[in-house]
């Protein structure tokens, strides 16, 4: 590669300066450019020779894993250090042809009217070293990202209780015929913590809806939607959304259907949210006034957006939207070794958050049932 990137950088610098001006800046430059990219080549080799022996220096501190998880991470470690290999091995080659496909173009721009220099040369080489790496790294990387969450999560989210993680299985067809959501297009969740959590069933989703394509593409929610059975008997269907925001306005999404619109004395749930229903008596059962002030101070607290919630019979739905933007629940790159500490520890406290979550929608119903009458 150092050999063929000094001919075509000689190459163009004598077709756009013919004479010895040209061959001397050929020479000169195209030296320049072979000797990184002999340097790059040797530091690559002796970085992956140092992977191989699998040299410690500098890595991240580790977990003391104990019992069944401390297998898991040793089972695991091993699938990483296979993976690195892997991904190592295919970057050996697939960089080199990106590189030669960056030289072959540059070198056919030559013969236009505005032909690349040795700087542009020296841009795209570095975008194709990078390319041919993620070419490389894409699919077997994105195998261990899966594995690892399967693996893993579901052992932390069992030091929690009856719980356990799982690929999301969003009610998508229920969020839509109950319009909880504005119209979205593309639904993204991947991670579900779902069982048994202080006595009721339980399901925390991470969601994120898309809606449009392109430059027309935008978020209309990206959070959780966290689903409580509750320990009561109510019928019929209750939605709540906010007046105004992303969810935009119930009214004109609801017109026509079944349930009706619900009026109710708090005067600042009022003018804040909007809320209807197909059964008057189960939702002023579930909206009494501490409901609905423990509702509005989830908003007021920071963590969420403003909620929107959705009764079906007795399983109360809540959607949380994000304030921060963060992916929940993502694993160590397979750069970090399977027991990093900082990692896990990060994916035991976005378990704890979500569960955070979880007793804020519970104590909705609590405070509602032990309201005096």
């Amino acid at each position: 590669m150092a050999a063929l990137a000094w001919a075509a950088i000689l190459f163009g610098a004598v077709r756009q300066q013919p004479g010895w001006e040209g061959w001397v800046s050929g020479l000169f430059g195209g030296g320049f450019m072979a000797l990184l990219i002999a340097a790059a080549g040797a530091w690559g080799v002796l970085f992956t020779l140092r992977r191989a022996r699998g040299t410690a220096a500098g890595s991240p501190q580790l977990f003391l894993a104990e019992g069944e998880l401390a297998q898991v991470l040793a089972e695991l470690e091993e699938v990483r250090e296979s993976t690195k290999q892997q991904i190592h091995a295919g970057a050996l080659w697939r960089i080199p042809v990106c590189v030669v496909g960056v030289i072959v173009l540059w070198a056919l721009g030559q013969t236009g009217d505005d032909p690349p220099d040795a700087f542009d040369l020296i841009l795209f080489m570095g975008g194709a070293v990078l390319a041919g790496y993620a070419w490389a790294a894409w699919t077997l990387s994105e195998a261990y990202r899966r594995l690892y969450k399967a693996r893993v999560l579901p052992r932390i989210a069992a030091d929690f209780g009856a719980l356990t993680w799982r690929h999301a299985q969003p009610p998508l067809d229920e969020y839509r015929r109950h319009r909880l959501f504005p119209d979205w297009d593309s639904a993204f969740a991947e991670d579900e913590i779902h069982g048994e959590y202080r006595g009721l069933p339980l399901s925390i989703i991470e969601l994120k809806l898309i809606r449009g394509s392109g430059k027309n593409r935008r978020t209309v929610f990206n959070g959780l939607a966290a689903a409580v059975t509750l320990p009561r008997g109510l019928s019929g269907t209750t939605v709540v959304v906010p007046d105004k925001g992303m969810f935009g306005n119930l009214a004109e999404r609801l017109r026509g259907g079944p349930c009706q619109q619900v009026r109710l004395e708090d005067p600042a749930f009022e003018k804040a949210y909007e809320v209807y229903a197909s059964d008057q008596i189960s939702a002023r059962a579930l909206l009494t006034p501490a409901f609905m002030e423990r509702f509005l101070a989830m908003a007021a607290s920071g963590r969420f957006g403003a909620p929107a919630a959705l009764l079906q019979d007795n399983r109360l739905i809540v959607a949380l939207a994000s304030t921060s933007g963060r992916n929940l629940f993502e694993p160590p790159s397979y750069r970090k070794p399977a027991a990093a500490r900082e990692a896990l520890t990060q994916l035991h406290d976005d378990i704890e958050a979500v569960l955070r979550a979880a007793d804020a929608v519970i104590d909705l119903d609590q405070a509602a049932r032990l309201q005096p009458r």
